[in-house]
C-alpha cells in the first residue's frame, strides 16, 4: 500500500542553480520541524544552466526529492500544471524556486486553511513588499486587476499557495492553452483565502522574463482566462493522456535521478 505524504511541494525550475541548495535546506527545516511527511516535486523545465545537476545531488541524498526532467521547455505555468499530475500529498504547495517565496510561510498557509472551517479550499500567499522594480510592480498591478475583472483571481495572488488535494484533482482535468494556476483555481470556483506574506527580492540572478515576454505572457493568460471562464467544458480532457505527446515522455520522473 502506498504511503502518501501529508504535503507535496511543486516547484518549477529554470535558471535556479544558485538558489536550490538554500531552498531545499529551508524547506527541509520547515517541514521536518513541523513533523510533517512531505515530498518535493522539482519540475526541471529543460534549462541548460546546471540546475539539473544540483537536483540530482539532492535526490541522491533524499528520496523525498522527485525530479521531473522535461524534454523541452514549456514555461513556468505549464511546468506547474505538469507537476500537479505527480503529487501524492493530502495538501499541495506550489512555489517559486528563486527564494522570493518564503518556505517559512507554509505552516501559516496550512493553519489558515484548516482553521477556515471549510470556507477555503485554497490559501494564497498575498504578495507584499518591494520584491521587484517599480515598473514591474506597476505592470503586475495592472495585469492582476484586469485578471480579477475577467475571472475573479485575487489581485495580490501569485503562484505561491496551499490547496486541498481535491482542488488539484479538478485542475488537472483541464488543459487550457495557458494553464495559469490562479486563473484555473478562480475559474473552477473553489473558495480561496489570501493572507499577506512578505516576498523577498531575488537574492541572485534575474528574472527569466523580459518586458516583452511579460506582456506576451500576460496577453495569453488573459485570453485563456476569458475562454475558460466562458466555456470551461471546452478544455476538459475526457481521457488522461500524459502532459506531453506520445513518444516524448518525462525522463527522471521518479525518486532516482537516472531513471526508474
Amino acid at each position: 500500500m502506498e504511503i502518501r505524504p501529508e504535503i507535496s511541494v511543486v516547484i518549477p525550475i529554470f535558471r535556479n542553480r544558485e538558489t536550490l541548495y538554500p531552498l531545499y535546506a529551508r524547506l527541509q527545516s520547515v517541514l521536518d520541524g513541523a513533523g510533517w511527511s512531505w515530498e518535493l516535486i522539482a519540475v526541471h523545465d529543460a534549462c541548460p544552466e546546471g540546475s539539473l545537476k544540483v537536483l540530482r545531488e539532492l535526490a541522491a541524498n533524499d528520496e523525498r526529492v522527485r525530479i521531473l526532467d522535461l524534454p523541452r521547455n514549456v514555461g513556468q505555468h505549464r511546468a506547474i500544471w505538469i507537476g500537479l499530475h505527480e503529487v501524492r500529498g493530502r495538501y499541495v504547495v506550489v512555489m517559486d524556486a528563486d527564494l522570493q517565496d518564503p518556505p517559512e510561510a507554509i505552516p501559516l498557509l496550512r493553519r489558515t486553511l484548516e482553521d477556515s472551517g471549510g470556507r477555503c479550499s485554497v490559501v494564497f500567499a498575498g504578495r507584499r513588499g518591494r520584491y521587484e522594480g517599480i515598473t514591474r510592480l506597476l505592470t503586475s498591478w495592472l495585469f492582476k486587476r484586469v485578471l480579477y475583472l475577467v475571472c475573479g483571481v485575487p489581485v495580490d495572488a501569485g503562484a505561491f499557495c496551499l490547496m486541498e488535494r481535491r482542488v488539484v484533482e479538478t485542475l488537472r482535468r483541464w488543459d487550457p492553452p495557458e494553464p495559469h494556476l490562479p486563473t484555473l483555481i478562480a475559474c473552477a470556483g473553489f473558495p480561496a483565502c489570501v493572507i499577506p506574506v512578505l516576498r523577498s527580492p531575488r537574492p541572485s540572478g534575474r528574472s527569466a522574463y523580459t518586458a516583452r515576454m511579460r506582456w506576451r505572457l500576460g496577453w495569453r493568460i488573459l485570453r485563456s482566462a476569458w475562454a475558460l471562464k466562458r466555456n470551461p467544458a471546452r478544455f476538459l480532457r475526457h481521457a488522461s493522456p500524459p502532459p506531453f505527446g506520445p513518444g516524448e515522455g518525462i525522463p527522471g520522473g521518479c525518486n532516482h535521478p537516472d531513471g526508474p
